[in-house]
């Protein structure tokens, strides 16, 4: 599934996508993924080798504008894809939050995505 997903983002960000973590002097807007949960389907045989997973999004940029123009790429290269071990990826949330923790400072702007992935294991 990462792979897929990574491989269906290449044209967004200039292709800077990254799983967990950004190296810290990469150009913006990027953007950075994680897988935040998994939930594997059974039947009375076991492991039916289906998995629903949720992946966060997050894109980065200097402006709003280029961060929201990032989030809208991301989206329309994933919504109802098919491909591959993919079976279907859903748009689930999206919310505009601050790029640091508090109390750190930062100049950028960052908007978070949550997908649905439907996919074999």
């Amino acid at each position: 599934m990462e792979g897929a997903l990574t491989a269906l983002l290449a044209s967004v960000a200039g292709g800077r996508r990254y799983w967990v973590r950004a190296p810290q002097t990469e150009p913006r807007p990027y953007v950075v993924m994680q897988r935040v949960s998994e939930i594997v389907d059974y039947h009375y045989r076991g492991a039916s080798g289906y998995v629903a997973s949720r992946v966060q999004i997050d894109c980065y940029a200097d402006t709003f504008t280029a961060v929201i123009a990032t989030a809208r790429d991301v989206k329309s290269a994933l919504s109802g894809v098919r491909s591959g071990p993919i079976q279907a990826i859903f748009i689930d949330t999206e919310r505009d939050l601050p790029a640091a923790d508090a109390g750190e400072v930062t100049n950028l702007f960052r908007t978070s995505i949550d997908i649905i992935v439907h996919h074999g294991e």
